[in-house]
């Protein structure tokens, strides 16, 4: 059985393929930067374990001593490469590329074979243009919901609503302070994501928008465009980089 796992900096995202259905979860990073694992994993007959990571040298340190203690062997970490499945890496520098990033596109374009946006909505919101034949345009990097709205209480006094941040929820103009955050935060992430997709449409027309993440299902709930949720690209990726 192969354990995937996408180490982010707040969650980790986990699913184990074997010859059913895939088992998936959810832990803290934090937890396995402790070296804890999930209750679930030390019940799992592992041959093999593959991961990005962007979460740091701790949490890649600590799911490895994790890993090497269930007896389940090494670690696969993935990383950015000028050419991997079909796709041509736009960054100068490969190294300054996140691996979640470049997984999410490959995904992207193994599920597509399409230009699209790709947008990983998590504690950033990561905007990646791939044009036609796999061509990767470079992106754009953004705070994400929870990013902002904290940013905005540590530096105002009165400033302080409920997250009310729902998919389909209305983008009207607040009628109140709750409203007026909660929907602004929207709207500028929206924003952004309508400013690539026009920059994108340009080099190539008629992108498809391509949404992963935390976030995704609000945001791909609103967008105005022909849009594809995909809440476990990034493993989809994770799969073709380190096959």
């Amino acid at each position: 059985m192969i354990l995937e796992v996408d180490l982010g900096n707040t969650r980790c995202k986990w699913r184990l393929l074997g010859s059913g259905a895939p088992v998936c979860g959810v832990v803290e990073t934090a937890s396995l930067r402790r070296g804890v694992p999930p209750e679930t994993w030390p019940a799992f007959p592992v041959t093999r374990v593959r991961a990005a990571n962007v979460a740091g040298v701790e949490a890649a340190e600590g799911l490895a001593n994790v890993v090497k203690a269930l007896g389940w062997g090494r670690v696969e970490f993935a990383r950015v490469e000028r050419l991997c499945a079909g796709v041509t890496c736009g960054y100068r520098d490969l190294s300054r590329l996140g691996v979640d990033r470049w997984l999410a596109v490959l995904g992207a374009h193994r599920h597509f074979a399409r230009p699209c946006l790709v947008a990983d909505c998590g504690s950033a919101v990561t905007l990646d243009l791939l044009g036609a034949g796999g061509r990767h345009l470079g992106g754009y990097i953004v705070p994400g919901l929870a990013l902002m709205r904290r940013a905005l209480f540590r530096d105002t006094d009165a400033v302080k609503v409920p997250d009310t941040v729902e998919p389909g929820m209305s983008l009207v103009a607040g009628r109140d302070t709750d409203e007026a955050v909660n929907r602004g935060l929207v709207l500028m992430v929206l924003g952004a994501i309508e400013e690539a997709m026009k920059t994108l449409a340009a080099e190539a027309p008629s992108p498809l928008l391509v949404v992963t993440g935390g976030d995704g299902p609000i945001l791909a709930s609103l967008a105005e465009h022909a849009t594809e949720l995909v809440p476990d690209l990034v493993l989809d990726g994770l799969a073709l980089s380190n096959p």
